[in-house]
């Protein structure tokens, strides 16, 4: 890692960077608005498409619980990464479960599921301020860079190369699943299993960004990209690669903006992801269509 620093290091000391890339946190913050903002605005299209903007949210929320459960666990505070993705991964999968064997409506489902999550959240962050000073923790809800460390990156990176084949790979078959089942069967595609693979996928990715992101704004980062993406263009192929860029764009532009300004990265990147889509709207009378549906896609 060292020597990839040092690397981006000089291009910020030659003037080929802002000054500011000198530093290794705000180069750190670089490579992982690289290696996840691609995926997050790949993946949000699908979150968009299947209506599981709210899914994204309840995750993030259940970070709160899985980092205080780490910490209560005896795990260091700068790397809760078992308590994190083990009790996130057991709430996706609890809501994917109840939702196939149930009647309810999705959103009500993420609904009872999320007020869940906050409320276990809330007691147990009451017991573990009562031991660690409770400033240590926020960056998982509000994101920062300067709490990046190389184990963080490391981890984000695996992360998006494992989840990033393995959706690559299954991407038309969990369309397929989700928006057409009878069909899918008809291929020999379990949907049901498929929506599974997608819910551990989306779970992974969300968890391993939320040190820059932050568990309260990764529902945004996931969804607008997506969202603006889907006002301007008019194919699938296109919603995926416009998609892509709005997400990448978020994340690096705002991880800039954030290294020049005392406020969250987090909330710069959002605050840019909303820049897009508002831009997105307004580019709509410019293309001569009101970007596809969600039944068109």
């Amino acid at each position: 890692m060292e020597c990839i620093y040092e690397i981006i290091s000089g291009w910020a000391v030659a003037g080929y960077l802002p000054a500011i890339f000198e530093h290794t946190f705000m180069i750190r913050g670089l490579l992982a608005a690289l290696i996840i903002g691609p995926l997050l605005g790949a993946m949000g299209t699908v979150v968009v498409t299947k209506k599981m903007s709210f899914f994204t949210q309840t995750i993030g929320n259940a970070a709160m619980s899985g980092v205080a459960i780490g910490l209560l666990f005896g795990e260091p505070i700068e790397g809760t990464y078992a308590g994190l993705y083990g009790f996130c991964l057991i709430v996706a999968l609890l809501m994917t479960f109840v939702k196939n064997r149930s009647r309810l409506a999705n959103d009500t489902i993420i609904g009872v599921v999320l007020a869940q999550v906050l409320g276990i959240g809330i007691i147990l962050m009451i017991v573990v301020t009562s031991q660690f000073n409770i400033h240590q923790v926020e960056a998982i809800l509000f994101g920062s860079l300067i709490t990046l460390t190389d184990m963080d990156l490391i981890t984000l990176a695996i992360a998006s190369v494992v989840v990033g084949m393995i959706f690559i790979c299954s991407f038309n078959r969990i369309m397929l699943g989700g928006f057409n089942p009878i069909l899918a069967k008809s291929r020999g595609l379990n949907p049901v299993f498929l929506e599974y693979v997608f819910v551990m996928l989306m779970t992974i990715v969300v968890v391993a960004s939320l040190k820059m992101i932050g568990s309260l704004l990764v529902l945004v980062l996931v969804v607008v990209p997506a969202a603006g993406a889907q006002n301007i263009v008019r194919n699938l192929r296109q919603f995926v690669w416009v998609s892509v860029l709005f997400s990448t764009v978020s994340t690096t532009v705002g991880l800039l903006l954030s290294g020049f300004l005392p406020v969250p990265s987090g909330a710069v990147i959002v605050l840019v992801s909303s820049i897009l889509f508002y831009g997105s709207l307004l580019l709509k009378p410019v293309l001569g269509r009101a970007g596809v549906s969600q039944g068109e896609i």
